[in-house]
């Protein structure tokens, strides 16, 4: 049984290692699949993130789909790295060097998989979360072994993609918020709304949030929403959004609200315009 929450959002991971200059062009052959109308050339891997809930010790199953719309055959090798942050950057740790990691527990359904042009393939991955295990990320990597020639040189381009996978294990789920920082319109840029929000629990959150302006009276004047993010435990990330709206000399009020894993996180802090 899956207990993944799969979400279907832009493309996570692109890891493209470019060796020489503009890939030459390659002939296809004559036998493989035409695109469909006004279709554009893309490789991609979805679930693109997946989310899961769970506990330790548990199995966890989960199927991935690459899809090849390029006139060119694609061969990846599958591997799993444990994600983990340090100094508030993530890190990419290959399965085996985390004590207790999750990614040393990753068996593929195929080592090895070949995608033709204009057709898809599926791998079934499996997990076990190790008992007191600290991870709370990994990454399934699809990693290219094919070289695409380029035009001036005999050196060419590999590829690979990957799909983050997430686990909140506990209820430990903890983020401190920094204080609102509103940066005044200029000719040149619109009134920005920014806050740092450092993650000190144990579990992943993604944070979908709109700051809020009011007058000085309370009332609403206008809102506009924060892009969202994902902090991983230890993670610490700035959110900024951009008011569009040109605002009268006064005293005003920023409310900045998000949502994650059920919970609201509020904050607030007055401004004035010159």
């Amino acid at each position: 049984m899956s207990f993944f929450r799969s979400y279907w959002i832009a493309f996570l991971f692109l890891a493209v290692q470019v060796f020489g200059q503009t890939p030459a062009a390659i002939p296809v052959p004559a036998d493989v699949p035409s695109p469909k109308a006004g279709q554009q050339p893309s490789i991609s891997l979805s679930p693109a993130v997946v989310m899961a809930h769970g506990s330790f010790g548990q199995g966890l199953t989960q199927v991935l789909t690459l899809s090849n719309q390029t006139g060119i055959e694609f061969a990846f090798d599958l591997v799993a790295e444990d994600v983990i942050v340090k100094d508030g950057q993530r890190i990419y740790v290959a399965a085996g060097e985390t004590p207790r990691g999750i990614a040393a527990t990753a068996v593929f359904s195929q080592k090895t998989v070949i995608i033709k042009p204009y057709t898809s393939a599926s791998v079934e991955m499996r997990i076990t979360i190790p008992a007191e295990t600290g991870v709370r990320a990994i990454v399934a990597i699809f990693r290219g072994t094919n070289r695409l020639q380029s035009a001036q040189s005999a050196v060419g381009m590999t590829a690979s993609l990957g799909a983050l996978l997430t686990f909140n294990l506990t209820d430990n789920l903890k983020l401190d918020p920094q204080a609102i920082q509103v940066k005044a319109a200029t000719e040149a840029a619109n009134m920005s709304i920014s806050q740092w929000i450092t993650n000190s629990g144990t579990e992943p959150a993604f944070l979908e949030g709109t700051a809020v302006v009011l007058n000085a009276a309370g009332g609403l004047i206008g809102r506009t929403p924060f892009t969202g993010q994902r902090l991983l435990p230890g993670e610490r990330l700035q959110f900024t959004a951009d008011y569009p709206e040109q605002l009268s000399p006064g005293s005003y009020k920023t409310l900045c609200s998000f949502q994650f894993e059920g919970k609201t996180l509020t904050s607030d802090t007055a401004f004035k315009v010159p």
